[in-house]
């Protein structure tokens, strides 16, 4: 099956996109003219190009995306323009659902530019040898994980490796794709730094993936692999050690758990020692894109009635009648609810019109009124987490699991995320299986309405309509049902690109 996608940027496109960066990415101002003939010569022209390439990312998540409402996690209602959300939910979206196109289009922007600059970052003369080579692992690295979300959510998929523009590209086989991935990934870890100098670190905190980024992602990589579709089972060994690796050299990257779970959504800690890998925005920037801020907060998961928030998803029962009582649930969901903005007129969940549980972590912006919860500015500077240190404990302990049993080390990974989450250690002395499912379960708990983890969790450990299975009454009815012995709607439909 082919398929046709717009993938050209042009030069002066990314120029612009990098030069409206603030200082959190770009202090430089270039000087005059830059053409594909004289790019790339200067260790400005790299950090520009990796300034376009954050910007790329962060486009493919400052905004709520439909695929991985299908999930049980996360809901929506079906009316208006939610309608399209609600599709994935009941397993019912096609090729047209505008709610993944911009996913699509981000990744394969992202891809075009990181290919650009991996076919000529070794032209900047100027730059000196340590230059070039984060650059390059840099977008060794975003091509990695621009591949690992599209083959997670569609499959087989065009892999352009070079920045030419070829109309209706083949797709490639997932076995290839991921092939790509790890190399990439492998490449990633020897080139990129331990840490960032210069505007690439904010308040202590590397904005830009480093070298314990990759191993952490190309962990979650081996994880996916050793699940459906590939069903590699020898690579949870693999897993395992390079998420050992992330562990064991913590300190190198400053990474930890925060004390709270309800501390990582604050916006005063968008900055935080339990990023692996995330998006940074910025809303006040003076050149504005689109790409700096972050529409995730404070709207989308807010309610439309009582609070004038979006409605663009909120919690889904089942899942949430599951989800263990303690700090994380509170931080995770909204407990009152202030009808018209009014803290005197309060209802809890099944209070509210929509009669869900609406999510809390994306709340907090700068803009926002506790007091009243209200928001008053549709536009943040939010952070949105693609790996938290949290995800690097239990990839470390399901993997290690699945490969060598639920041993001690692994035991330790899950509690400690347990621990913080206020719950008491896992029971020990559980089998390889139920072990395995006690994490995947942890996941979806820790991870709830995060960048799709739920639904990637699901599809990979084949139990999506196991999961559907228990749908609370009071949701929308599926209009088609998934099965995990034939993997039916395991994927999203191709989008229509024009």
């Amino acid at each position: 099956m082919k398929k046709t996608f717009n993938y050209h940027i042009g030069w002066l496109f990314l120029v612009i996109l990098a030069v409206s960066c603030n200082k959190s990415f770009l202090d430089e101002t270039p000087k005059g003219s830059i053409t594909p003939v004289s790019f790339y010569k200067t260790a400005n022209d790299l950090q520009m190009a990796e300034a376009a390439l954050a910007l790329q990312l962060n486009g493919a998540f400052n905004s709520v995306v439909g695929p991985y409402y299908a999930g049980d996690d996360i809901t929506a209602k079906r009316s208006g323009n939610k309608i399209e959300f609600s599709d994935f939910d009941i397993f019912n979206a096609n090729s047209s659902n505008s709610r993944m196109t911009a996913w699509w289009n981000y990744f394969y922007a992202t891809i075009k530019s990181a290919n650009s600059l991996l076919a000529k970052y070794n032209n900047a003369t100027q730059a000196t040898e340590n230059q070039r080579n984060n650059a390059g692992g840099y977008a060794y690295l975003m091509r990695a994980a621009s591949y690992f979300y599209l083959t997670r959510t569609w499959g087989e998929v065009p892999m352009p490796t070079d920045a030419t523009i070829v109309d209706n590209r083949p797709n490639a086989k997932v076995q290839d794709i991921y092939g790509l991935i790890v190399e990439d990934l492998q490449k990633a870890e020897t080139m990129l730094p331990d840490h960032w100098d210069g505007p690439a670190r904010q308040n202590g905190i590397d904005i830009f993936p480093t070298r314990g980024s990759a191993k952490a992602l190309l962990a979650n990589v081996y994880l996916t692999m050793a699940g459906w579709p590939l069903k590699q089972s020898d690579k949870y060994s693999l897993a395992a050690a390079k998420a050992k690796e992330v562990i064991d050299g913590k300190a190198t990257w400053g990474y930890d758990l925060m004390t709270n779970f309800s501390d990582l959504w604050k916006i005063g800690n968008r900055f935080n020692n339990e990023a692996v890998f995330a998006c940074y925005y910025n809303n006040n920037i003076p050149a504005w894109s689109w790409e700096n801020g972050n529409m995730m907060a404070p709207n989308p998961f807010a309610p439309d009635y009582e609070e004038g928030g979006w409605e663009d998803g909120f919690g889904e029962i089942a899942f949430y009648n599951k989800f263990p009582a303690g700090p994380r649930k509170d931080a995770t969901y909204q407990k009152d609810y202030f009808v018209k903005n009014d803290p005197a007129n309060v209802v809890n969940w099944q209070g509210t019109l929509q009669k869900h549980p609406y999510f809390l972590k994306y709340r907090d912006d700068y803009s926002y009124d506790w007091s009243t919860h209200k928001a008053n500015n549709w536009w943040s500077s939010a952070t949105s987490f693609l790996i938290r240190y949290s995800e690097v404990l239990l990839t470390y302990a399901e993997a290690q699991a699945m490969s060598s049993g639920p041993d001690a080390g692994a035991y330790d990974a899950i509690n400690r995320v347990r621990q913080r989450a206020g719950l008491p250690a896992l029971t020990a002395g559980l089998s390889q299986a139920d072990f395995r499912d006690s994490v995947v379960a942890e996941r979806g708990w820790e991870f709830a309405a995060e960048q799709g983890i739920r639904w990637f969790d699901l599809v990979r450990t084949e139990t999506v309509q196991k999961a559907t299975a228990g749908r609370d009454a009071s949701e929308p009815p599926l209009t088609n049902q998934p099965s995990d012995a034939n993997h039916t709607y395991y994927w999203a439909p191709l989008p229509y690109v024009k």
